[in-house]
């Protein structure tokens, strides 16, 4: 039990550090705009949000899918336009961001609380507005736990539980959802297949362990990352500040326009 535990611990941080880190995220892009204004408060606030949607997700993953995603499936394209308009809103307050010389020349970051204020409130809409977000992590634990138990890993059976998981969210999907009809489920075999049922652990343990693994580590890069950029933001060019700024609440803009086409896209099929 604990060689497993260890196991999904270390590949759980590993999985949510890594997989945070590419910038061109929407909740990257928020967290970078705000840390390049000083506002090392608001980001921490963001991550955390964010960071609690993933975990829930993850332990619905575990422990519910199947069942859930009959109920949730129908609501997909409108979770993408409210995830779109989130996503205008929060890029068009980004774009007229102006960074001042004033901020610039402070020695101290942004501690004001108004202009700290909202960042869990946007983190958890970002992330709980993103169906993508969801079935990404469904796609990418599924692989993972494949490679980690074929290695010979003991991973408490969670890997038995995610491709469970996904033979039965594949029967049920649609054209939008390809990635996840695509994945060779039936050709993979893993070393843990012929476990035991008595050395699987609780599904709810395995989740809750999985998921606190991820969602931390995807904490733990968004802090260090958004502390690396408040902490040399002074000695960018001012002009280039306020341009990234801007060029990041563009690429929101865009982020949601491709959502909204994948809403609509999702409700003509």
């Amino acid at each position: 039990m604990i060689e497993a535990l260890i196991t999904i611990i270390f590949v759980g941080f590993s999985a949510g550090f890594i997989f945070s880190i590419p910038v061109a995220g929407p909740i990257n892009v928020i967290v970078t705009s705000n840390a390049l204004s000083g506002k090392l408060r608001y980001c921490i606030r963001t991550a955390l949000g964010a960071s609690i949607i993933e975990f829930i997700y993850i332990v619905i993953i575990v422990i519910g899918i199947s069942s859930l995603y009959s109920f949730y499936r129908p609501f997909i394209p409108y979770l993408l336009i409210a995830g779109a308009i989130v996503l205008i809103a929060v890029g068009i307050k980004i774009i007229k961001t102006k960074f001042s010389l004033e901020n610039k020349n402070e020695k101290t970051i942004v501690k004001d609380k108004l202009k700290n204020k909202g960042g869990m409130r946007t983190g958890i809409l970002i992330n709980l507005t993103n169906p993508s977000l969801f079935l990404g992590w469904l796609t990418s634990t599924f692989l993972i736990f494949s490679f980690v138990s074929s290695i010979g890993l003991n991973t408490g059976g969670l890997n038995l539980i995610i491709k469970e998981n996904v033979n039965s969210i594949r029967q049920m999907t649609g054209s939008e959802l390809k990635r996840l009809k695509n994945l060779p489920v039936d050709s993979l075999k893993t070393i843990n297949e012929d476990v035991p049922d008595e050395e699987t652990l609780n599904p709810l343990l395995l989740g809750s362990v999985y998921g606190f693994s991820v969602a931390f580590g995807s904490f733990i890069w968004l802090y260090i990352y958004s502390k690396t950029i408040v902490k040399f933001r002074k000695k960018l060019n001012l002009k280039l500040v306020n341009r990234i700024i801007q060029m990041l609440g563009v690429i929101l803009l865009f982020v949601a326009v491709y959502l909204i086409y994948k809403a609509v896209q999702i409700l003509l099929i």
